[in-house]
């Protein structure tokens, strides 16, 4: 998360964040940023994700609001905290609209499992035994991954209410949904918000030249370049706004004029 702020600042030139949602949070000095970044963007590259809130249907909860409600004392997994984590930092938010923290859930005599990644061992062993009740992470790509062996063993997804996500859109979160033709268990498609993409970013002082030589060397190696996808590279993708990764800031003029002159935009 700190990342946006090295490049408004000056310190580095380029940094590669994800998800993109962090770079519009800079951009717009909301959230963690307490200051509007000067950032730009280089390219997006895609990555297709969501955050998932994901509980076990034997608790009977529909909401987020039901577990402030009834204070429920979840055994929860989640992602470490304390590490300036942006997976950590989104799930925290979400939990402060419903007056809700993992402070709080302690407090109610419940427990959290804090994973260095989605697929952390622990938390696969812990969905497999039910010895979790809760998981609220990202990293719902993969088939066969944490969330498909979830909502296979006794777990569903809880929607994000309507006016929660707005709050989350104003600080620079994208709506999304887990769709149900993704995810076969569910009985229709679930509301959160995206956690997609890598963005390439720079900051507005960047020389021209400097940005579309970057671009340009991406173009020339594209073939080489592994991409969290299952398609090929493509720089189409790269300027424009996509499910993979939505691009809510400007592109730097420079990377603009090599994608208007190579055809891309």
């Amino acid at each position: 998360m700190k990342a946006p702020v090295e490049v408004g600042t000056r310190r580095v030139d380029i940094a590669y964040v994800n998800p993109s949602a962090m770079v519009t949070m800079a951009y717009r000095g909301k959230g963690y940023y307490k200051q509007k970044m000067a950032l730009r963007v280089l390219g997006s590259f895609p990555s297709w994700d969501r955050i998932a809130i994901v509980v076990s249907k034997d608790l009977g909860v529909k909401s987020l609001h039901d577990i402030a409600r009834r204070k429920i004392p979840l055994h929860v997994s989640t992602r470490f905290s304390g590490v300036d984590n942006a997976t950590y930092y989104t799930i925290s938010t979400i939990l402060s609209f419903y007056g809700l923290s993992f402070e709080k859930i302690q407090r109610w005599g419940g427990q959290v499992q804090e994973c260095p990644r989605p697929f952390a061992p622990e938390r696969l062993r812990s969905i497999a035994k039910h010895s979790i009740n809760a998981v609220f992470d990202e990293g719902v790509s993969t088939v066969g991954g944490w969330l498909d062996r979830a909502l296979g063993n006794g777990y569903e997804i809880i929607s994000l209410e309507p006016k929660i996500v707005k709050k989350l859109e104003q600080m620079g979160y994208s709506k999304a949904l887990l769709p149900k033709s993704r995810y076969r268990q569910l009985r229709e498609d679930a509301l959160t918000i995206d956690f997609s993409g890598w963005s390439l970013v720079t900051h507005r002082w960047l020389p021209n030249r400097l940005a579309y030589a970057a671009v340009e060397t991406i173009d020339e190696r594209k073939k080489l370049i592994p991409v969290d996808d299952d398609k090929p590279l493509n720089l189409r993708n790269l300027c424009r706004s996509t499910d993979k990764c939505p691009l809510q800031i400007p592109l730097h003029p420079g990377a603009l004029k090599y994608y208007k002159e190579k055809g891309y935009l």
